[in-house]
This record gives C-alpha cells, sequence and structure tokens, in this order.
C-alpha cells in the first residue's frame, strides 16, 4: 500500500526551536514577517484567483454557454456571408439599409466578425488565464509536498500528469496566438475594403486563423483540470499502473485512482485516521468498513447512519477527524467515489452482486470457495476484469485463475493463488441488513469478505472492435475446473474523443491549406 513509506509529517514542522532575544527580534521585525509570509500570501492570492476564474469558466467560457466554441462557430458562419456578399449586397439591403449607413452588406458582416472575434479573444484570455494558474498552483502544491518531504514526483502518474498540464498550455497559447492573427487580418481588410481581392485574400486568411485556433481549443476539451477544486485533477487523469491483487479491496482501489497530490494527502489521512481506530479492531478492517460505508453513503446511506457506523470503529476523536478534515470531507469523498466508480464500474457490479447474495441470506459455494467475476459491458481502450475469491473452508487452498481470449491481449493468463483459511463468520446464513449496530450489517460482512477474500484486477487489452468473448475459469493446480464463467462485451472506439480529435485534425488541415492558399495568392498578385 505504501502508507507508512511517508518519511514525515506536516506536525513535523511544529518543532520548537530555542533562540536568543535578537533573534526572535530580527525574526518578528516587519521585513522579516513580510519575506517569510510573502510566498503563502502570494499562493493564496493566486488560488483565489483561480477559484473565480474558474467559476466564470465553467459557467460562461469552456463549460455552460460554451463561448470558447460558440463565438468561433458564429465567426465561420459570417465569414462565409461575408465572402459570398463581397461584391454585390441583397436587394433589400440596397433599398432599404446601405442608403442610411453608408455601408455595404459585406462590410457589416466583417465588422461582425471583429465584433465576435473580440469576444473570442477575450474568452479565449481568460480561459489560457485559469488554466495557467491551475499549472501554477500545481507546481505550488508540490513544492509544498517537497518542503515536508513528501515526493510527489517520484509516484506513478506524476510525469504524465505534468506532460499533460504543459501540453496543455501551449495548446491553449497557440489558440490566443492564432485568434490574435485572425482579428489582426480582419483590420488589415479596413484599409483594402472587402470588395477589393486583397480585402478578400485578408478575409480567407483571418477564416483559416480562426478554424486553426477553434481545432486547438477542441483538441484540449478531453483534459479539463483545475486547482480551484481538491479533486480537479482526476478527470484528467489517467493511472499508468494498478495493483494486481487487491490487498485491500477499496482502499486499494480508491487510491490507485487518485491523483499523485491527492494521493499524498490520502496516505496521510488514512495513517492518521489509523490512529484513531479503537482498541481490538484491526486498523485494516477499519479502514475497508470506512470506505464501504462512504461507498454506501453515496447510495444513499444518511449522514448520521454514516458518522454512527463510523463511531463503531474510531475513537470521538477519530470521528470528529474525519468530519472536520480539510482536504476529504463528505463531499469530497462522494466526488472521488463517483469518479471510482465511473472508472471501473465492473468491480461494483460485482460487489453489487454480492450484496444482494447476503441481503437474500443466498450462499453460492462449490467446495467451499465463494466465486464472483465481472467486467464492463463497453470497452474503450482497455478492459477492467475482477474476479473475487474467498475460501470459507478449513483448510488453504492453492487455486489457479485463468483467463483467456482470442480477442483480447494476454489471449492466456494464468495465476496462481493460495487463498487461507476464511471466516464462515463473514457469510452468514440468513439475511443481512444493511446497517445495524455491531458487525452484523451488510457494511462490516462486506468489510470483513473484501479484507479476508481475494480481489484480482487484471487489465484487458482489446485487439478489435466488435464482440469479444472472455472466459474466466478457477481450476485445481492439477487443471480440474472449479468455476468457470464466460463474458460477451463489445468493443468499441470512444465517441466523444473520437469526435474531438477527428475534429481538430480536420479544423487543423482546413486552417493550414486556407494559410497556404492566402499566401499564395498574395504571391502570385505581387508577382
Amino acid at each position: 500500500m505504501g502508507d507508512d513509506d511517508l518519511d514525515a509529517t506536516p506536525d513535523e514542522a511544529d518543532g520548537s526551536v530555542n533562540h536568543s532575544d535578537s533573534e526572535v527580534e530580527q525574526e518578528t521585525s516587519p521585513n522579516s514577517i513580510e519575506k517569510k509570509t510573502n510566498k503563502p500570501f502570494s499562493s493564496m492570492r493566486k488560488w483565489n484567483d483561480e477559484k473565480f476564474l474558474y467559476a466564470l469558466d465553467r459557467q460562461l467560457v469552456s463549460s455552460g454557454i460554451r463561448l470558447l466554441l460558440f463565438l468561433p462557430a458564429f465567426a465561420i458562419l459570417a465569414f462565409f456571408g461575408a465572402w459570398s456578399q463581397a461584391t454585390s449586397s441583397p436587394d433589400w439591403w440596397n433599398d432599404f439599409v446601405e442608403p442610411s449607413i453608408g455601408y455595404s452588406f459585406a462590410t457589416m458582416l466583417v465588422l461582425l466578425v471583429f465584433v465576435i472575434l473580440l469576444g473570442y479573444i477575450l474568452s479565449m484570455a481568460v480561459h489560457r488565464h485559469r488554466v495557467n494558474l491551475s499549472i501554477v498552483n500545481f507546481r505550488n502544491k508540490v513544492k509544498e509536498a517537497e518542503d515536508l518531504h513528501l515526493s510527489v514526483r517520484s509516484l506513478h502518474g506524476y510525469e504524465p500528469m505534468e506532460r499533460l498540464l504543459n501540453k496543455s498550455a501551449s495548446k491553449h497559447f497557440f489558440a490566443l496566438i492564432y485568434s490574435m492573427l485572425a482579428i489582426l487580418s480582419i483590420i488589415a481588410i479596413s484599409f483594402y475594403g472587402i470588395q477589393s481581392d486583397t480585402g478578400r485574400n485578408y478575409l480567407l486568411l483571418s477564416f483559416s486563423f480562426t478554424v486553426l485556433s477553434l481545432g486547438q481549443h477542441i483538441s484540449t476539451r478531453s483534459s479539463h483540470f483545475n486547482m480551484a477544486e481538491r479533486t480537479g485533477l482526476l478527470n484528467s487523469y489517467t493511472p499508468p499502473v494498478h495493483p494486481s491483487t487487491l490487498d485491500m479491496a477499496l482502499s486499494d482501489l480508491i487510491k490507485s485512482q487518485l491523483d499523485p497530490l491527492l494521493k499524498t494527502d490520502y496516505d496521510a489521512f488514512v495513517k492518521e485516521v489509523e490512529t484513531h481506530v479503537k482498541r481490538g479492531i484491526d486498523p485494516r478492517f477499519a479502514r475497508e468498513k470506512m470506505m464501504m460505508t462512504l461507498y454506501k453513503h453515496s447510495k444513499g446511506l444518511d449522514l448520521s447512519t454514516v458518522f454512527e457506523e463510523f463511531g463503531e470503529i474510531m475513537t470521538k476523536k477519530g470521528v470528529a477527524y474525519v468530519k472536520e478534515h480539510q482536504v476529504f470531507t463528505i463531499e469530497e469523498w462522494l466526488t472521488i467515489i463517483e469518479h471510482v466508480e465511473s472508472r471501473t464500474p465492473a468491480f461494483f457490479r460485482m460487489i453489487g452482486r454480492i450484496e444482494e447474495d447476503l441481503s437474500a441470506g443466498r450462499k453460492s459455494l462449490r467446495d467451499g470457495i465463494i466465486f464472483e467475476v465481472d467486467m464492463e459491458n463497453i470497452v474503450h481502450k482497455k478492459a477492467n476484469l475482477f474476479t473475487f475469491m474467498h475460501n470459507l473452508s478449513d483448510e488453504s487452498r492453492t487455486v489457479v485463475l485463468r483467463v483467456q481470449s482470442p480477442d483480447f491481449r494476454p489471449h492466456d493468463l494464468a495465476m496462481t493463488y493460495r487463498l487461507e483459511p476464511g471466516e464462515e463468520k463473514w457469510w452468514p446464513n440468513e439475511p443481512v441488513p444493511v446497517s445495524q449496530k455491531g458487525n452484523d450489517d451488510i457494511l462490516a460482512v462486506m468489510s470483513g469478505l473484501l479484507r479476508d477474500g481475494t480481489v484480482a484486477w487484471q487489465t484487458m487489452l482489446p485487439e478489435r472492435f466488435g464482440e469479444a468473448t472472455v472466459s474466466v475459469r478457477l481450476e485445481e493446480e492439477s487443471g480440474e475446473l472449479l468455476i468457470g464463467s464466460q463474458m460477451n462485451v463489445r468493443i468499441r472506439s470512444e465517441f466523444k474523443e473520437r469526435i474531438r480529435s477527428s475534429s481538430s485534425l480536420v479544423l487543423s488541415l482546413i486552417g493550414g491549406a486556407g494559410i497556404i492558399a492566402a499566401m499564395s495568392i498574395a504571391i502570385f498578385n505581387f508577382v
């Protein structure tokens, strides 16, 4: 798990040191205080700025109204209208409007494009500034963790995350540059007139730069991130490594999906929680029950019951610590669990079936082994295969878990597990309620099953699109089949991501071709 690998905690920064009077006077002088507090105040100010800009960005700019999509789309429509009416205005315009204002229809459309592009540039500038603030706050958080001797940079996934943030910043930079070149080309039209060949050439150039800018922005829409929210990096983070066997299933699963910064806070959080576990209760069981309770809270378990369940495994000080934690609030836990559930739905479907069996008092055993398996029905990029094994017999069992599929890599995978004798009490013979006082409810039973059972997690890589089959067999060492399951799934490309990448490529090609055409026409006219 790596929970005990932390070299230091924030509490170590509170050690007292004796100073002489002159040293104390020097350190408490206004200039000294300003130097010491300037950086934290600056970081807090940047965080507050990002929080305000992120709210604006989410409501108007990149989400909500989506000005960064609709403004360039309207501009492109106006470009086509100006180009088609460059030499002659519609009759209704000539008869009723142009005599009053003295401008042609195409000129007014060019003016409209200028206003739209001006709004687009302002929106892009706000969005880019918010992205840059997120990156700055990310680096500040990493630096703060390193000052506390917490090595964030060495965690799996840090380098891909840093590359993604830098790549997003560079794409927003080029999107803003292209939009500024587009509005400069529109300004150039005012010197030549839209009726002239040079004016229409600048119109083509402005259209091309606008399309290029839109293409750069669309390519970043699949990697939303922010530091205004503590869970703002989750959606853009893809874990490169995960455990193949979950020691503490829920805890390991949640930790594997956390971004490097949140993972560092999580390690410190669970380490502190385990110091508040009541005597006689296994800290591993307490952690699993806490995670299971939070998961059931996301499914409707009321908050008062949640804290009552916490009170069964933790002291009052521990419950207060969980309640008042600045990072992992109940709201943040709901966001994290929702995110983990969306990334690994097969695991939660699997434990959901086990919970149904417990609620109904069913016990599906074969040779004293409880066995469940699940996998995504619709597969994008990769598939998560989860299996749960629990030995309820009195003797250790050595079994072979074999996964076979002609449509996924690896095609044939065999893993040997030694299943230690489990506890019969974790699977009662009568129906079990969701929550009640003591360890005779689903929260406690599921926590015990996940702690004492074996959960295997394998990543399957698809080789083609369409229907696919996966066969899962639990065998004796001799090869004799104990339990077998076969799953049919459908492998598809991710539609939204495919649309984004295709749109970005097409817009980039159109924009590049337009710039080449405009430059070629300009050179031809000059010659």
